[in-house]
Protein backbone atom coordinates (compact mmCIF):
# COMPACT_ATOMS: atom_id res chain seq x y z
CA UNK A 1 0.00 0.00 0.00
CA UNK A 2 1.08 3.12 -0.65
CA UNK A 3 2.95 4.81 2.54
CA UNK A 4 1.93 8.06 4.06
CA UNK A 5 5.06 9.78 2.91
CA UNK A 6 3.22 9.33 -0.52
CA UNK A 7 0.42 10.14 0.47
CA UNK A 8 0.38 13.95 -1.17
CA UNK A 9 1.62 12.56 -4.46
CA UNK A 10 -0.72 13.56 -7.27
CA UNK A 11 -0.28 10.31 -8.44
CA UNK A 12 -2.14 8.12 -5.63
CA UNK A 13 -5.33 6.65 -6.16
CA UNK A 14 -7.62 7.28 -3.32
CA UNK A 15 -9.83 3.94 -2.25
CA UNK A 16 -13.15 4.79 -0.56
CA UNK A 17 -14.86 1.90 1.01
CA UNK A 18 -17.09 0.67 4.03
CA UNK A 19 -15.54 -1.10 6.85
CA UNK A 20 -17.91 -3.95 6.27
CA UNK A 21 -16.18 -4.09 2.73
CA UNK A 22 -13.19 -4.35 3.44
CA UNK A 23 -12.25 -7.39 2.52
CA UNK A 24 -13.04 -7.14 -1.16
CA UNK A 25 -11.69 -2.86 -1.04
CA UNK A 26 -8.34 -4.68 -0.07
CA UNK A 27 -7.88 -7.28 -2.35
CA UNK A 28 -8.50 -4.56 -5.04
CA UNK A 29 -6.50 -2.38 -3.86
CA UNK A 30 -2.94 -5.20 -3.33
CA UNK A 31 -4.10 -6.69 -6.75
CA UNK A 32 -3.75 -2.58 -8.45
CA UNK A 33 -0.59 -2.28 -6.35
CA UNK A 34 0.63 -5.02 -7.96
CA UNK A 35 -0.10 -3.67 -11.43
CA UNK A 36 1.85 -0.52 -10.51
CA UNK A 37 -0.89 1.63 -9.21
CA UNK A 38 0.26 3.86 -6.26
CA UNK A 39 -2.87 3.17 -3.80
CA UNK A 40 -4.00 5.35 -0.73
CA UNK A 41 -6.02 3.17 1.75
CA UNK A 42 -6.28 4.80 5.05
CA UNK A 43 -5.80 2.34 7.22
CA UNK A 44 -2.15 1.82 5.56
CA UNK A 45 -1.41 5.31 4.87
CA UNK A 46 -2.74 7.39 8.00
CA UNK A 47 0.52 7.63 10.59
CA UNK A 48 -1.01 7.28 14.28
CA UNK A 49 -0.06 10.99 15.21
CA UNK A 50 -2.09 12.28 12.04
CA UNK A 51 -6.06 13.99 12.21
CA UNK A 52 -7.93 11.34 10.65
CA UNK A 53 -10.17 13.65 8.42
CA UNK A 54 -8.05 16.51 7.87
CA UNK A 55 -5.66 13.20 6.32
CA UNK A 56 -8.69 12.16 4.33
CA UNK A 57 -9.05 15.27 3.45
CA UNK A 58 -5.34 15.84 1.63
CA UNK A 59 -5.63 12.56 -0.27
CA UNK A 60 -8.54 13.19 -1.59
CA UNK A 61 -7.26 16.87 -2.96
CA UNK A 62 -3.82 15.56 -4.10
CA UNK A 63 -5.31 12.04 -5.55
CA UNK A 64 -5.18 11.78 -9.75
CA UNK A 65 -8.24 9.36 -8.89
CA UNK A 66 -10.61 7.67 -6.26
CA UNK A 67 -12.03 4.27 -6.30
CA UNK A 68 -14.96 3.56 -4.80
CA UNK A 69 -16.54 0.69 -3.99
CA UNK A 70 -20.48 0.25 -3.65
CA UNK A 71 -22.49 -1.91 -1.78
CA UNK A 72 -25.73 -1.28 0.48
CA UNK A 73 -23.01 -0.45 3.30
CA UNK A 74 -21.24 1.84 1.59
CA UNK A 75 -23.97 3.86 0.20
CA UNK A 76 -25.50 4.26 3.60
CA UNK A 77 -21.93 5.22 5.87
CA UNK A 78 -21.35 8.93 6.18
CA UNK A 79 -17.75 8.92 5.57
CA UNK A 80 -18.00 7.26 2.18
CA UNK A 81 -20.39 9.95 1.16
CA UNK A 82 -18.28 12.53 2.54
CA UNK A 83 -15.04 11.30 0.36
CA UNK A 84 -17.45 11.31 -2.64
CA UNK A 85 -18.30 14.35 -2.42
CA UNK A 86 -15.16 16.05 -1.84
CA UNK A 87 -13.91 13.84 -4.60
CA UNK A 88 -16.81 15.26 -6.56
CA UNK A 89 -16.13 18.55 -5.58
CA UNK A 90 -12.36 18.65 -6.04
CA UNK A 91 -12.93 17.47 -9.59
CA UNK A 92 -11.55 14.32 -9.43
CA UNK A 93 -12.26 11.46 -11.75
CA UNK A 94 -14.88 8.90 -9.65
CA UNK A 95 -14.60 5.42 -10.41
CA UNK A 96 -17.38 3.37 -8.84
CA UNK A 97 -16.96 -0.70 -8.89
CA UNK A 98 -20.29 -2.41 -7.51
CA UNK A 99 -19.93 -5.36 -5.39
CA UNK A 100 -23.59 -5.33 -5.06
CA UNK A 101 -26.70 -3.96 -6.23
CA UNK A 102 -27.49 -0.84 -4.75
CA UNK A 103 -29.22 2.57 -4.57
CA UNK A 104 -26.40 4.26 -5.86
CA UNK A 105 -25.75 8.28 -4.72
CA UNK A 106 -27.46 10.75 -6.85
CA UNK A 107 -23.89 12.16 -7.61
CA UNK A 108 -22.46 8.87 -9.19
CA UNK A 109 -25.84 7.58 -11.00
CA UNK A 110 -24.28 9.23 -14.43
CA UNK A 111 -21.00 7.32 -14.03
CA UNK A 112 -19.41 4.65 -16.00
CA UNK A 113 -19.75 1.84 -12.87
CA UNK A 114 -17.48 -1.46 -12.99
CA UNK A 115 -19.77 -4.39 -12.09
CA UNK A 116 -17.96 -6.58 -9.76
CA UNK A 117 -20.84 -8.66 -8.82
CA UNK A 118 -19.80 -11.78 -11.19
CA UNK A 119 -16.13 -12.18 -12.58
CA UNK A 120 -13.96 -10.05 -9.87
CA UNK A 121 -10.74 -10.70 -12.75
CA UNK A 122 -12.50 -8.83 -15.48
CA UNK A 123 -14.04 -5.99 -13.01
CA UNK A 124 -9.61 -5.70 -12.00
CA UNK A 125 -9.20 -5.33 -15.44
CA UNK A 126 -11.29 -2.48 -16.42
CA UNK A 127 -10.71 -0.70 -12.85
CA UNK A 128 -7.04 -0.87 -13.88
CA UNK A 129 -7.78 0.35 -17.19
CA UNK A 130 -9.72 3.09 -15.92
CA UNK A 131 -6.81 4.42 -13.63
CA UNK A 132 -4.60 3.59 -16.85
CA UNK A 133 -1.43 4.31 -14.84
CA UNK A 134 -1.41 8.03 -14.88
CA UNK A 135 -3.52 8.68 -18.94
CA UNK A 136 -6.82 9.02 -17.10
CA UNK A 137 -9.85 7.70 -17.78
CA UNK A 138 -10.00 5.08 -21.08
CA UNK A 139 -11.67 6.58 -24.06
CA UNK A 140 -15.30 4.44 -24.64
CA UNK A 141 -15.29 2.85 -27.78
CA UNK A 142 -18.55 4.09 -29.87
CA UNK A 143 -21.77 1.88 -29.10
CA UNK A 144 -22.29 0.42 -32.87
CA UNK A 145 -18.62 -1.15 -32.35
CA UNK A 146 -20.00 -3.07 -29.31
CA UNK A 147 -23.64 -3.11 -29.67
CA UNK A 148 -24.08 -4.87 -33.13
CA UNK A 149 -27.82 -4.53 -33.45
CA UNK A 150 -27.94 -0.57 -33.89
CA UNK A 151 -29.97 1.84 -32.30
CA UNK A 152 -33.18 0.19 -32.66
CA UNK A 153 -31.95 -2.23 -29.72
CA UNK A 154 -30.37 0.65 -27.93
CA UNK A 155 -33.73 2.70 -27.80
CA UNK A 156 -36.17 -0.41 -26.89
CA UNK A 157 -33.38 -1.40 -24.02
CA UNK A 158 -34.47 2.41 -22.89
CA UNK A 159 -38.09 1.65 -22.74
CA UNK A 160 -37.55 -1.55 -20.59
CA UNK A 161 -35.65 0.40 -18.18
CA UNK A 162 -37.75 3.57 -17.87
CA UNK A 163 -40.34 1.11 -16.73
CA UNK A 164 -38.74 0.51 -13.65
CA UNK A 165 -36.38 3.54 -12.83
CA UNK A 166 -37.93 6.24 -15.14
CA UNK A 167 -36.77 8.74 -17.14
CA UNK A 168 -33.09 8.51 -16.32
CA UNK A 169 -33.12 5.50 -17.88
CA UNK A 170 -31.96 6.82 -20.77
CA UNK A 171 -28.82 8.37 -19.72
CA UNK A 172 -28.10 5.21 -17.66
CA UNK A 173 -28.11 3.32 -21.08
CA UNK A 174 -25.96 6.02 -22.66
CA UNK A 175 -23.36 5.97 -20.28
CA UNK A 176 -23.33 2.04 -20.02
CA UNK A 177 -23.76 0.84 -23.45
CA UNK A 178 -19.57 1.97 -24.54
CA UNK A 179 -18.57 -0.34 -21.70
CA UNK A 180 -20.53 -3.49 -22.47
CA UNK A 181 -18.90 -6.06 -24.80
CA UNK A 182 -21.98 -7.55 -25.55
CA UNK A 183 -26.47 -7.17 -25.23
CA UNK A 184 -26.15 -9.57 -22.01
CA UNK A 185 -23.47 -7.77 -20.47
CA UNK A 186 -25.28 -4.24 -21.39
CA UNK A 187 -28.23 -5.35 -19.73
CA UNK A 188 -26.10 -7.10 -16.46
CA UNK A 189 -24.62 -3.14 -15.97
CA UNK A 190 -27.90 -1.67 -16.23
CA UNK A 191 -29.28 -4.05 -13.67
CA UNK A 192 -26.74 -2.45 -10.96
CA UNK A 193 -29.15 0.50 -11.09
CA UNK A 194 -32.31 -1.63 -10.26
CA UNK A 195 -32.34 -2.68 -6.11
CA UNK A 196 -35.42 -4.45 -5.99
CA UNK A 197 -34.56 -7.96 -6.38
CA UNK A 198 -38.00 -8.79 -8.28
CA UNK A 199 -38.15 -5.79 -10.85
CA UNK A 200 -34.52 -6.71 -11.30
CA UNK A 201 -35.13 -10.08 -12.40
CA UNK A 202 -37.75 -8.91 -14.39
CA UNK A 203 -35.65 -6.41 -16.20
CA UNK A 204 -32.90 -9.23 -16.99
CA UNK A 205 -35.45 -11.23 -18.07
CA UNK A 206 -35.98 -9.09 -21.30
CA UNK A 207 -32.24 -9.89 -22.71
CA UNK A 208 -31.95 -11.96 -25.85
CA UNK A 209 -28.99 -14.08 -24.22
CA UNK A 210 -29.37 -15.22 -20.53
CA UNK A 211 -27.67 -13.18 -17.87
CA UNK A 212 -26.29 -14.15 -14.62
CA UNK A 213 -28.12 -12.29 -12.07
CA UNK A 214 -26.24 -10.81 -9.40
CA UNK A 215 -25.70 -12.85 -6.27
CA UNK A 216 -28.73 -11.75 -4.59
CA UNK A 217 -31.15 -13.48 -7.12
CA UNK A 218 -28.87 -16.65 -7.59
CA UNK A 219 -29.41 -20.02 -5.88
CA UNK A 220 -29.47 -19.14 -2.60
CA UNK A 221 -33.24 -18.43 -2.50
CA UNK A 222 -33.12 -22.38 -3.42
CA UNK A 223 -31.23 -23.06 -0.74
CA UNK A 224 -33.04 -21.20 2.42
CA UNK A 225 -36.24 -19.02 1.97
CA UNK A 226 -35.89 -15.26 2.01
CA UNK A 227 -37.21 -14.63 5.51
CA UNK A 228 -35.83 -17.95 7.20
CA UNK A 229 -34.34 -17.14 10.49
CA UNK A 230 -30.65 -17.60 11.77
CA UNK A 231 -30.72 -20.72 13.96
CA UNK A 232 -28.48 -21.51 16.87
CA UNK A 233 -25.21 -23.66 15.10
CA UNK A 234 -25.86 -21.97 11.55
CA UNK A 235 -23.07 -19.51 12.40
CA UNK A 236 -20.92 -22.18 13.19
CA UNK A 237 -21.75 -24.56 10.21
CA UNK A 238 -21.41 -22.18 7.83
CA UNK A 239 -18.12 -21.01 9.24
CA UNK A 240 -16.99 -24.40 8.81
CA UNK A 241 -17.91 -24.82 5.33
CA UNK A 242 -16.63 -21.37 4.38
CA UNK A 243 -13.25 -22.19 6.22
CA UNK A 244 -12.09 -24.72 2.76
CA UNK A 245 -11.98 -21.93 0.92
CA UNK A 246 -10.61 -19.05 2.96
CA UNK A 247 -8.95 -20.91 5.95
CA UNK A 248 -9.51 -20.68 9.64
CA UNK A 249 -10.21 -17.15 9.79
CA UNK A 250 -13.76 -17.76 8.22
CA UNK A 251 -15.85 -18.86 11.90
CA UNK A 252 -14.29 -15.56 13.18
CA UNK A 253 -16.22 -13.29 9.81
CA UNK A 254 -18.99 -15.59 9.78
CA UNK A 255 -19.90 -14.93 13.42
CA UNK A 256 -19.08 -11.15 12.61
CA UNK A 257 -21.46 -11.36 9.57
CA UNK A 258 -23.78 -12.94 11.40
CA UNK A 259 -24.46 -10.39 14.04
CA UNK A 260 -25.19 -8.02 11.32
CA UNK A 261 -27.84 -10.27 9.54
CA UNK A 262 -31.72 -10.57 10.33
CA UNK A 263 -32.12 -13.81 7.88
CA UNK A 264 -30.23 -16.58 6.94
CA UNK A 265 -30.41 -16.14 3.42
CA UNK A 266 -29.06 -12.19 4.18
CA UNK A 267 -26.24 -14.60 5.65
CA UNK A 268 -25.26 -16.25 2.79
CA UNK A 269 -25.39 -13.51 0.32
CA UNK A 270 -22.62 -11.74 2.80
CA UNK A 271 -20.52 -14.97 2.99
CA UNK A 272 -20.69 -15.88 -0.51
CA UNK A 273 -19.96 -12.47 -1.92
CA UNK A 274 -16.50 -12.62 -0.26
CA UNK A 275 -15.81 -15.49 -2.55
CA UNK A 276 -14.85 -13.75 -5.72
CA UNK A 277 -14.02 -16.28 -8.14
CA UNK A 278 -17.45 -18.24 -8.93
CA UNK A 279 -16.38 -21.20 -9.15
CA UNK A 280 -15.63 -21.04 -5.25
CA UNK A 281 -19.04 -19.37 -4.28
CA UNK A 282 -21.01 -21.92 -6.78
CA UNK A 283 -18.80 -24.92 -4.41
CA UNK A 284 -19.46 -23.13 -1.29
CA UNK A 285 -23.42 -22.80 -2.26
CA UNK A 286 -23.80 -26.17 -3.19
CA UNK A 287 -22.09 -27.78 0.21
CA UNK A 288 -24.51 -25.80 2.50
CA UNK A 289 -27.04 -27.26 0.40
CA UNK A 290 -26.05 -31.15 1.51
CA UNK A 291 -26.11 -30.16 5.09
Amino acid sequence: MATAASALSSDICFLSYSRSDEDFALRLARDLQARGVDMWVDRFSIRPSEHWDRAIERAIRSCRNVIAVLSPRSVASENVADEISLAIDAGKPIIPVVIEPCDLPLRLTRRHLIDATGSYDLALKQCFDEVDCGNGPVTPAPIERLVTHGSEQIEEIKAQLAEVVGPIAQILVDRAAPRAESIAALYRLLALHITNEAERAHFLGFSPERVEPPLEVSSIGEIVPADEPIRPGDVERIGTALTSFIGPIAPIIAQREGEACKTLSDLLIRLAAKLHDEDDRAAFLRQLETH
